[in-house]
């Protein structure tokens, strides 16, 4: 386990520190842990380990960035996953990435479910798939999920659990 991911589930505590206080995650720290990742990698891997770092950086945002453009996570969620991605490198960041999703879909699920919407989203959803109209045209105000809770989550069992 390389010496930098001692400091990730850090990194993850302040990002979901600071989307759920102030919904938003600051530049410093998304942008020091990328540049955190990256000079680690050199450092412990050389030439092979910046390759695998920016290959981690380039997946892990540019898997974000369509979603990040669609407004479904934020640019600082865009940016915290591409920071993971330069952490963890290539190729556990595909690792990453899945559990991250698998996560921020069971957060939406609890969510949907908490906020008693559950149903009627599974139903416009099953509509959607089966080519009928809606009945409802969504939420006014729909619950956000705090995605740097997802993206912490799917980061920790995927690097943490990844022999199992």
């Amino acid at each position: 386990m390389p010496i930098i991911w001692i400091a990730l589930p850090f990194i993850l505590a302040l990002a979901c520190y600071w989307e759920i206080r102030e919904r938003r995650i600051p530049n410093w720290l998304t942008l020091g842990a990328i540049a955190l990742g990256l000079g680690a990698s050199v450092i412990e891997g050389g030439v092979d380990g910046i390759v695998d770092s920016a290959l981690g950086l380039a997946v892990a945002g540019g898997l974000f960035l369509p979603f990040c453009l669609m407004g479904v996570v934020g640019g600082g969620d865009m940016k915290l996953m591409a920071a993971v991605g330069a952490i963890t490198g290539w190729p556990m960041v595909l690792r990453v990435v899945c559990d991250t999703c698998v996560a921020g879909g069971l957060i939406a699920v609890a969510i949907m479910a908490w906020n008693g919407v559950l149903l009627t989203t599974l139903a416009n959803v099953f509509r959607i798939i089966a080519g009928m109209p809606r009945k409802s045209r969504g939420l006014r105000n729909p619950p956000m999920v705090p995605y740097a809770l997802a993206i912490t989550i799917g980061t920790l069992v995927a690097v943490f659990l990844q022999d199992f």
